[in-house]
């Protein structure tokens, strides 16, 4: 039993030396990708990130090895990139995650990520405000790198009704006002919920859209799909109100509704 004992602590005390040692490493790469991406964001006008807690860093780490099985935002599970989020008890709302591999060194990686317009906007994003960045050293293309972008739940969300709101009036006013589902889980009509919150307002339309992390977009897209400006340029609209939900464990992750009334 005694020798049983000792065999465990020495195999946990070799793991821990090995965690210990990767992390170290990591750290340094870390830090100076973090570095050059504040400066990117300073240049840009925008506040600096700040590294993230020891779990969110555990996350994105986690992610760097599994590009080395699957080099996409699709998860060897097959499911995307920010569900990976709440299986390390972060409770941080994704705003993004940034990737790359074969780097010479961190500066590589950031000069990569300008090139692409996809990574450069995750880089400045300006609802960001923290990070976890992975390095793993291995697989096919020899290094991975990873940053997530997150902020805090009640930070950046608790603004959106207002920007949409006002995105939707300056649309509205451009023209003076001249695929999921929207029938709910229980399979009523999606303006049933009014009357389930003492709602007297009679609806005109409800907006729907998955997946877009800002407003604007959210916006754009429902401007470029003609049943959605319909009901964002009717004229009988008087009233707007707006759901936005972040759930990790969903197939999109931001989750965002609109209802009209009059």
């Amino acid at each position: 039993m005694k020798v049983l004992k000792n065999l465990v602590c020495c195999a946990a005390f070799i793991c821990l030396m090995f965690v210990l040692a990767m992390p170290a490493h990591a750290a340094s790469k870390a830090d100076e990708l973090l570095q050059l991406v504040n400066a990117e964001r300073a240049q840009a006008g925008v506040a600096p990130l700040s590294m993230g807690s020891s779990a969110l860093n555990a996350a994105a780490q986690a992610r760097a090895e599994e590009l080395t099985v699957n080099y996409s935002y699709n998860r060897p599970n097959g499911s995307r990139e920010f569900t990976i989020l709440p299986e390390y008890g972060v409770d941080d709302v994704s705003v993004g995650e940034n990737y790359w591999a074969a780097a010479e060194d961190a500066s590589d990686v950031v000069a990569a990520w300008n090139r692409y317009d996809f990574f450069k906007e995750r880089m400045l994003d300006k609802d960001a405000t923290s990070v976890g960045i992975g390095y793993y050293e291995g697989g096919e293309y020899g290094n991975y790198w990873v940053m997530i972008f997150t902020y805090a739940r009640g930070t950046s969300e608790n603004g959106f009704a207002q920007e949409v709101l006002a995105l939707v009036n300056a649309e509205r006013a451009k023209e003076v006002a001249k695929v999921a589902s929207h029938t709910r889980p229980d399979g009523t009509n999606c303006f049933t919920v009014l009357k389930e919150y003492g709602v007297s307002d009679t609806a005109t339309g409800e907006n729907a859209a998955w997946g877009e992390t800002k407003p604007e977009k959210v916006v754009a897209d429902w401007m470029a799909s003609e049943g959605h400006r319909v009901n964002i340029m009717d004229p009988a609209a008087k009233y707007m109100c707006l759901g936005y939900n972040y759930d990790a464990n969903s197939q999109w992750g931001h989750n965002w509704i609109q209802i009209f009334a009059k």
